[in-house]
């Protein structure tokens, strides 16, 4: 979901939400429970948490009409813009019919076979795995891309609805999210071994020209769970996965529903046990460095993940976080663990809404805005503000709807360090009590961490503390602080 900037409406109030405003995009959009959500004149189903899901089309663009009538009956009013993309059209002439058109007497196997596929997307499927963060189903070359177009001999085929990813015949294809399989034939004309996963909501992933299909119809499967293997069956020129998104009757591009694979994070060291590290907001990778040159020394694997912290929204940020700690699972660590800084925790509270870490492993978070912060609500509804630090800030106020205060409580053993010490002073009149600059004490309190120590130290810089390293690898080794 997060090649490129996610793009907001153009409105001059936009709707709470998250996604990528494109053809062949989509919105995840949040209310309150209850309402009524009316997207150009269609009834959009809203989940009892309040969250729907807008679909566009590969040629849908311009001005949109969004209405949401919230239960105390004021409605609200929208004109979002959806932007057009250029898309790849190839034309090829002179080509042999019988190599452009299936021969007739494949026509009804067709049709039937489409018939299945139709009926498999409509099923209603009562799941909110679509709202976690996605993994690629499988990491290796893109070979095809979505709304590509040929037209042979002068005539339009249908455009290419999903991305293709080459690998070797046999390799696994894992689910990238969670729900139920709806379709599952091992030899389709066009798609060969075809797998259909309903996700809620009305989306689904399909796979296709698979060697081998791992599931069954009706069967629930997670995250990362086996679907099948890669391989060239149907029409395909050479082994690889055709990865589609429907979200009902519209096809979606489902590159936009997962991060870049060449940003995703690499392991580095030596040991059985991997780390996932977590910037802040405003900062890079580099900012974690030094910790994670002792996190190898004490002999753990790290993994520095990047991520455009203020250009994304948290659940999009949370995607890079997902594949990263996936990629260390498929890695086969005995344990990994996340190791995160200010809104870094955030991402790493969103992202255990929906999994476990691998072996349990543990979290250590220096001064995250578990409750929000101040600074927001000072300064959030500034557009220079907005402009600056990204949709991800504008999700971490401290008043109650905001969404680091939606948040569920975790089940991962969790300690916390954080400051006392301003890093910056002229934010100090924001706060009441002891903070480090950026986040209060208070804040940065999590009912469910075992584990809380305070330290003389900054918010911008607590991670090159040596205290504060110390005591991260301490909690990652025991599990808890010693005094």
């Amino acid at each position: 979901m997060l090649l490129g900037v996610s793009l907001a409406a153009d409105a001059a109030e936009q709707p709470e939400g998250f996604g990528q405003w494109v053809s062949g995009g989509f919105f995840i959009g949040h209310t309150q429970a209850g309402s009524r959500v009316v997207f150009n004149g269609i009834d959009i189903d809203v989940d009892a948490d309040g969250y729907y899901l807008l679909p566009f089309e590969r040629e849908q663009h311009g001005e949109q009409a969004l209405s949401i009538t919230l239960a105390s009956g004021d409605v609200q009013h929208y004109q979002p813009i959806v932007r057009d993309r250029d898309f790849n059209i190839q034309r090829i002439n002179g080509l042999d019919p019988n190599q452009v058109d299936p021969p007739p007497e494949v026509i009804d196997r067709i049709v039937a076979e489409a018939e299945r596929n139709t009926a498999a997307r409509a099923q209603v499927v009562a799941a909110d795995d679509w709202r976690e963060p996605f993994i690629w189903p499988i990491r290796g070359r893109i070979s095809g891309v979505y709304g590509s177009q040929r037209i042979l001999n002068g005539e339009p085929r249908q455009p290419h609805w999903g991305i293709d990813l080459a690998r070797p015949t046999g390799t696994p294809v894992r689910a990238p999210a969670g729900g139920v399989i709806t379709l599952a034939e091992p030899d389709q004309y066009f798609s060969g071994g075809t797998v259909m996963l309903n996700h809620g909501a009305g989306l689904s992933s399909s796979f296709l020209h698979l060697s081998r299909v791992d599931v069954a119809v009706g069967q629930r499967v997670e995250q990362g769970d086996l679907i099948g293997a890669v391989g060239a069956t149907g029409r395909a020129t050479g082994p690889h996965l055709d990865w589609r998104i429907n979200a009902g009757p519209a096809r979606i591009d489902a590159a936009y529903w997962v991060p870049p694979q060449d940003e995703l994070c690499q392991p580095e060291g030596e040991g059985r046990e991997a780390i996932l590290l977590l910037h802040g907001l405003g900062r890079t990778e580099g900012s974690m460095n030094a910790l994670a040159e002792d996190l190898r020394a004490a002999g753990y694997v790290t993994c520095n993940q990047p991520y455009p912290s203020r250009e994304l929204s948290l659940p999009e940020l949370a995607g890079y976080a997902a594949n990263a700690l996936d990629g260390l699972e498929q890695a086969g660590y005995e344990r990994v663990h996340l190791v995160t800084h200010s809104m870094g925790g955030i991402l790493a509270r969103y992202l255990l809404q929906f999994r476990a870490l691998p072996g349990e492993g543990n979290l250590v978070m220096l001064s995250p805005p578990n409750h929000g912060s101040e600074i927001i609500d000072a300064f959030g509804d500034y557009g220079w503000f907005q402009w600056l630090m990204g949709p991800a800030a504008a999700q971490l106020a401290t008043d109650d709807a905001s969404l680091v205060n939606r948040l569920q409580p975790i089940d991962t053993r969790t300690g916390i360090i954080t400051g006392t010490r301003s890093s910056d002073p002229w934010f100090n009149f924001l706060f009441d009590g002891e903070h480090d600059g950026k986040v209060s004490v208070d804040s940065a309190r999590l009912s469910e961490a075992e584990g809380f120590r305070l330290v003389d130290a900054g918010h911008t810089f607590i991670m090159r503390d040596a205290q504060v390293r110390a005591l991260v690898i301490e909690f990652l080794r025991d599990g808890a602080f010693s005094n």
